[in-house]
């Protein structure tokens, strides 16, 4: 009889320690399933300017999942679109030690460096990092960027065949023609840069930074009139644009 007690308490015993470690396995669930829904939500209100709001949202979601990466990498777009780069940048590590592998955490952090931080071969790093995943749903997006932040760095090389590979994956991308573009300029092919900014126009509307290259173009080709209208445009549209600064500096290069 003792030893049916003993074999009925330690099959209890164990039962009661199944029951406890599937309900905390259910919570930890819950609390994570909290915490993407919340990051999704901060994600959309970030996406429409209502920075406020994203962040009380993150807030929630790693009250949730005090480690759960995508919310940091969320708050570091937030920081980095409001200017407090210091506390992006913490936020983008951040995510990146919960999860270095994840595709999303390493190409954030990597447009960080390069378009914040001016950290170009750093910021390529990450860019590869993100294409080493083969679950990446969107590798266009970090082989474009390679492309763009060479081009910054002065690799024209490497500007060149990443900038034409993701030509040729997605064809037609507004940013990747800017970026052909602007790689043609700096070769001094003035009339193939005029011929792509043409092209970049019929695909999207004039940013700032397209106007401040169309300008620099049609100077160096001595076409006055059109320069002057593209740099009525930038002052008109981008006012307190940086390239409008620079082009009321007249540093053209």
């Amino acid at each position: 009889m003792r030893i049916v007690q003993l074999v009925l308490c330690s099959l209890l015993s164990g039962a009661l320690t199944a029951t406890a470690v599937a309900a905390e396995e259910g919570q930890s669930a819950a609390r994570t399933e909290l915490a993407r829904l919340r990051t999704e939500l901060a994600g959309g209100y970030y996406a429409r300017g209502q920075y406020a709001v994203a962040l009380e949202e993150v807030k929630t979601a790693l009250e949730a999942a005090s480690d759960y990466g995508p919310a940091y990498n969320v708050q570091g777009l937030i920081y980095m679109d409001l200017g407090e780069l210091d506390t992006a940048e913490q936020s983008f590590q951040r995510a990146l030690r919960i999860d270095s592998t994840n595709p999303d955490n390493n190409h954030n952090y990597g447009w960080f460096l390069c378009n914040k931080r001016a950290r170009y071969p750093e910021a390529i790093r990450y860019f590869f990092a993100a294409l080493k995943n083969p679950l990446y749903a969107t590798p266009v997006k970090s082989i474009q960027l390679v492309g763009i932040c060479a081009l910054r760095g002065n690799d024209l090389a490497m500007a060149e065949e990443y900038l034409q590979r993701a030509d040729r994956m997605l064809p037609n991308n507004g940013q990747t023609v800017l970026g052909l573009a602007g790689l043609a300029y700096r070769r001094g092919e003035l009339q193939q840069a005029r011929d792509l900014l043409l092209r970049q126009a019929r695909l999207v509307s004039p940013s700032a930074e397209s106007l401040w290259l169309n300008i620099r173009v049609e100077r160096k080709l001595g076409n006055s009139d059109v320069e002057q209208g593209f740099a009525k445009e930038l002052r008109t549209r981008f006012p307190d644009s940086p390239e409008a600064k620079l082009l009321a500096q007249q540093k053209f290069d």
